[in-house]
This record gives structure tokens, C-alpha cells and sequence, in this order.
């Protein structure tokens, strides 16, 4: 991601625009920003002589965002340029919203969908979209370079049924109506073997998947992980019924430079089939993650354990007199978001939760946890 060292900046006033950027308020080393009605947060610390500024991981956004706001921060705050690698850093291509899905919008399709999670250079996903143009092929990737590599090759090759989504693949099936998708691909998850709750299988993704699958679609598991297969295996086989299809060293049609490495390597490489028999119930929710006055006062740095999630509170910090900015880890043990939330007479959440049914009851809980007292 784009970064750059300054030799020192000017203070600025809280808020004002340049350009296209808002700046909207300060607290520590972060500042808030606003294009297009998108927040995000960069973050500029001192390095020895100078100072760093670069994203915030929780908020980060695309390159050509942040680029904008490191331009208008210099320009505002008469810093000097010392290193940058900013022009290295290539933007995805321009006029590819189209291609973009937002985690928060409802995932509305005419045609059957198939999903890919963690589609790395995209050689499997552009594959898909090619073999059932039919289909719209949801394609979702957190790392930035491969969601706009794979962005430019769309452009390039004049693919329309691919969308993307930055965002954890653990949690995005919660947002696709039930029985729509006729397939789901996962193809060499990152093991966790040190972190087991971080891994992509799970019982709650397991059970999305058949919530979200057609009668007869598949979920398809392929991985060079010995431990990932017994530990995948086992939690497919603890449903209280399912058809399984495994393979041992079986060749696709398309394979990318991850696996012909390891097929060079005579490595093992397994396959698992989850075909879904159920019909499954539409989903019907609304949430509400609206929150009023919230007392930043009552945080205390400390996870707060619940049956079936938790809520910490990592960072607390004074904007100003009437405002803080607190940032959460909240959700289930296995697959929890981290957020920022602007606590005080009118609280909000800076960057919003997915919309499901147990965030809502994290919500809830947080809004009893940090209820202003009635005066």
C-alpha cells in the first residue's frame, strides 16, 4: 500500500476540506477522511527525524483513495516530501465500481450465483466466469493488489459477470439469500495451523454455505494442508447428515502457480465435496445498528465474554469535550470485526458491521454496556 515519509507538517483545524478530501477530526495519530462519502483513517507517526504516514489497516481503503488524501495532507499542512512510494503504487483501473460489491448493500441477483473466497491471482476466478457466463461469479479477496490486478484484467478482457468484495469470506455468505448460489470455492485457504479460529471452515460457515446453496450445489474445499483437510473433514462430518466427495491428487482444467509449485514438489492435494440436499428457509431480517448517547466513560479496556461472542474494547481516545473514538473488537470468537465507533451525544459507527443477526445482538449488548444515564 501507498506510503510516505514528510519532514514535519503544520497543524490544521478540525474540519476542513481540500480538494476533493475532507478532513474531519484528529485523535492521536489518526486522521479521518472522507471522499465520496467513503471514512477511512490514515495514520502518521513519528519515525525518528521524521514522520510516516500511512493506512490504517482496520479502514484501509483502495490506493487511489488514499493517494488523494496524502496529496491534499501535504498540500494542507505544507509538509516537505522526503521518500514516497506513492506513483509506484499503481490504481486500480478507473470506472470499475461496476465490478465492486459493498458488504453493507443486499446482494441482489436475476441470475444464479457462484462464489469464490480468496481468489489470489484470479486465473480460477476468470475461469468460472468464462466457463458459466451465465452466472454472476462473486469473487472476494482482502488483499488490495490481487482485488485490482484482478480488476484490470475484467477491464481488459471485457469480463461483465464478475463482482468483488474486499471483505472476510467467513462472513459474507450471511448476506445471500437462501438456495441462490450454485457453487462455493475455496481453494487453498491459509492453514492457521497456530490460529485454528481464523480459518475459513467453520460450523457457522458450514451451515451458511448449505443455507445459501441450491438444492444438489456444492461447496468445494481443495488444500496442500494435511492438517486443514483432517480439520475440514471433521467438521463436515459432524453435520447430522451430508453427501461428501473426496479426492486425492485429482487435476482441474485450470491450475495457478501456487499448485503447479507444489504439484512440481509432489505434494499432497486434497479435495472435498459438500453437496447440499436441503431447501433451505428465505432469509427475512432488518437490523438496526442505529446507537443515540452512547458514555465512552463506562469502556474499560477489557473483553467483555458472552455465550456466544465477545466484545473488547481496545483503544480508548478523546476527540474532544463531547466525543470519543473507541475502537472494538466485536462478534463471535471465531470470526470477529474490528471497528471504530465515535462515541458521545450522537454516536455512530465509523466504519459499519455486517448486517447479521448475531452482530444485532452484539449491538444491543454494547448499547447496554455504554447507556448514557438519563438527566
Amino acid at each position: 500500500m501507498p506510503h510516505l515519509f514528510i519532514d514535519k507538517f503544520k497543524n490544521i483545524k478540525f474540519p476542513v476540506k481540500s480538494g476533493d478530501v475532507e478532513f474531519l477530526f484528529k485523535v492521536d495519530n489518526l486522521i479521518a477522511c472522507k471522499i465520496d462519502n467513503k471514512t477511512f483513517f490514515i495514520n502518521v507517526r513519528k519515525k525518528g527525524d521524521k514522520y510516516l504516514v500511512k493506512y490504517d489497516k482496520i479502514t484501509r481503503p483502495i490506493s487511489s483513495l488514499l493517494k488523494k488524501a496524502y496529496k491534499e495532507f501535504v498540500n494542507l499542512t505544507d509538509a516537505k516530501i522526503i521518500t514516497s512510494n506513492v506513483e509506484g503504487i499503481r490504481d486500480k483501473i478507473p470506472n470499475s465500481e461496476e465490478y465492486m460489491l459493498t458488504i453493507n448493500n443486499k446482494f441482489d441477483f436475476n441470475k444464479e450465483i457462484i462464489v469464490e473466497i480468496g481468489f489470489g491471482s484470479g486465473t480460477h476466478l476468470l475461469h468460472l466466469a468464462k466457463t458459466y457466463p451465465d452466472k454472476t461469479i462473486i469473487g472476494i479477496e482482502i488483499h488490495k493488489p490481487s482485488i485490482e490486478q484482478i480488476l484490470r484484467r475484467i477491464k481488459h478482457e471485457n469480463i461483465t459477470n464478475i463482482r468483488v468484495i474486499d471483505y472476510d469470506g467467513r462472513l459474507v455468505l450471511s448476506k445471500i439469500d437462501s438456495n441462490k448460489v450454485h457453487s462455493i470455492y475455496v481453494h487453498f485457504p491459509v492453514p492457521w495451523d497456530k490460529k485454528p479460529h481464523r480459518r475459513v471452515i467453520s460450523k457457522y460457515f458450514i451451515n451458511e454455505a448449505i443455507r445459501v446453496l441450491k438444492k444438489d450445489g456444492f461447496l468445494h474445499l481443495r488444500t496442500d494442508s494435511d492438517n486443514y483437510f483432517e480439520y475440514s473433514f471433521n467438521k463436515f462430518m459432524n453435520l447430522n447428515q451430508n453427501e461428501l466427495k473426496i479426492y486425492k491428487n485429482r487435476n482441474l482444467e485450470v491450475v495457478s502457480k501456487y499448485e503447479s509449485r507444489w504439484k512440481r514438489l509432489e505434494k499432497n492435494i486434497y479435495d472435498i465435496f459438500l453437496i447440499n440436499n436441503d431447501i433451505s428457509k428465505d432469509l427475512n431480517e432488518e437490523f438496526d445498528f442505529s446507537f443515540g448517547c452512547l458514555d465512552a466513560t463506562k469502556a474499560e479496556k477489557k473483553a467483555y465474554i458472552f455465550d456466544e461472542f465477545v466484545i473488547h474494547f481496545e483503544r480508548i481516545e478523546k476527540i474532544d469535550e463531547e466525543n470519543y473514538l473507541l475502537k472494538v473488537t466485536m462478534g463471535a470468537f471465531e470470526r470477529p470485526e474490528h471497528l471504530y465507533i465515535i462515541a458521545g451525544k450522537k454516536s455512530y459507527y465509523f466504519n459499519k458491521p455486517i448486517k447479521h443477526k448475531l452482530n444485532q445482538k452484539v449491538h444491543n449488548t454494547l448499547k447496554g454496556i455504554l447507556k448514557c444515564q438519563k438527566s
